[in-house]
């Protein structure tokens, strides 16, 4: 029987003392579900499991129902991995090359997660449940990310960059790279989404601050919220590895949070009086005090979404339903069925069929899970006509 937590090199986690994070005196624990101006995410989760077949990988550790997971002949991966199981966005990969190893690892991306919370909570679990089962086996931890959303919002991404540009930022990351995107109004920037980037994209801990809601509307379509910020830290490797050891320690990641963000990053005010020079004395910038004080109340949120196919439907609504109901109308005229045409014609593509194939599978979970649109259909077309009615 293995010892918890054997990552790399078999540490059980009961016989660590010492942490790698300060003791702080805040104690929010628990997951929540509601829409908090600050909430936490778990935005990425890649975990490497050696020594265990795949079908207990699947059933055992993630358990899902082996059923609904696609089998695959070997598919490109990443970093000297091939994907050998999927649903969705949840990938079992098996080493290839110089990667070699007995076992595999369980890759979830932001999306990933998002789906992969569907089944915890189908379980009635949490991802410290999930995190302290996996780490009853031999694992290591390439990368878990920690996405703190803040809805209120508490701080200027265009400022930051701004600041940081001027030298007002005091940070233990060195590496520093920014993006702003936007458009002149009246000789005026304004912003259509910036992005800070605190440390490199291959160092063991990096923070991406970002216009979350500038980003969801440019790529998915949706409405605008001006009002939403992403901060990211993400952990790679013996980082990470730590980051799960605190995150089981006592649930507490508020805790973890404030301590990484407080030890390695300060945004700063200039002084009202010139002659300090030495950047250490110079006073926190006041959003950045106000948020740092505030990150303490968060929790642990979980927000399952199948946001594939939710995307497809949000676009046929928006997009293509338009053209749709011109095209059933002129069919109307002509005595032709248009619609039906097309829908025959058409040809799903290798992602279309697997999203039609795990929805087939989902059938196994409960109604309310398999239909993720139901909602949707309901507020926008239960008190409207159909755009295909007369």
């Amino acid at each position: 029987m293995a010892t918890p937590l054997q990552i790399g090199g078999m540490v059980n986690l009961e016989e660590r003392s010492g942490s790698f994070l300060p003791e702080l005196p805040y104690t929010n624990r628990g997951v929540i579900r509601q829409k908090e101006e600050l909430s936490a995410l778990i935005d990425w989760c890649q975990i490497t499991i050696k020594e265990v077949p795949l079908e207990a990988v699947i059933e055992d550790v993630l358990r899902i129902p082996l059923e609904l997971m696609t089998v695959t002949g070997y598919e490109k991966g990443i970093a000297g991995h091939e994907v050998v199981a999927i649903f969705d966005n949840i990938k079992v990969l098996k080493p290839t090359g110089n990667a070699q190893y007995q076992g595999f690892q369980i890759l979830m991306s932001g999306k990933g997660c998002r789906n992969y919370e569907n089944f915890l909570q189908l379980n009635e679990e949490t991802w410290f449940d999930f995190l302290n089962r996996v780490c009853q086996y031999h694992i290591n931890v390439p990368r878990i990310d920690l996405a703190i959303d803040d809805r209120k919002p508490y701080l200027s991404i265009p400022d930051l960059i701004v600041r940081t540009k001027e030298g007002l930022l005091s940070s233990k990351l060195r590496e520093i790279d920014f993006h702003d995107s936007g458009e002149l109004k009246e000789e005026v920037f304004q912003s259509k989404g910036g992005s800070l980037y605190l440390g490199s994209s291959a160092s063991n801990l990096r923070f991406v601050f970002y216009e979350k809601g500038y980003e969801q509307a440019e790529k998915f379509g949706k409405e605008l919220n001006p009002d939403w910020n992403r901060y990211e830290l993400r952990f790679r490797h013996k980082k990470a590895v730590r980051l799960v050891e605190e995150l089981l320690k006592d649930r507490d990641v508020a805790r973890i949070a404030l301590s990484v963000l407080n030890e390695k990053v300060r945004f700063l005010q200039k002084p009202e009086n010139s002659t300090v020079t030495r950047k250490r004395l110079y006073p926190t910038y006041p959003p950045w005090e106000e948020l740092m004080q505030d990150v303490g109340k968060i929790k642990l949120t979980m927000n399952p979404e199948k946001k594939t196919l939710e995307r497809t439907w949000q676009w046929l609504n928006v997009a293509v339903s338009p053209s749709l109901k011109l095209m059933d109308k002129i069919g109307k005229l002509d005595n032709r069925d248009y619609i039906r045409q097309l829908i025959e014609r058409g040809q799903m593509n290798e992602e279309q069929q697997r999203i039609y194939e795990d929805y087939k599978k989902s059938f196994l979970l409960r109604e309310e899970e398999r239909r993720i649109f139901d909602r949707t259909y309901t507020e926008h077309d239960t008190d409207k006509e159909s755009p295909y009615s007369e």
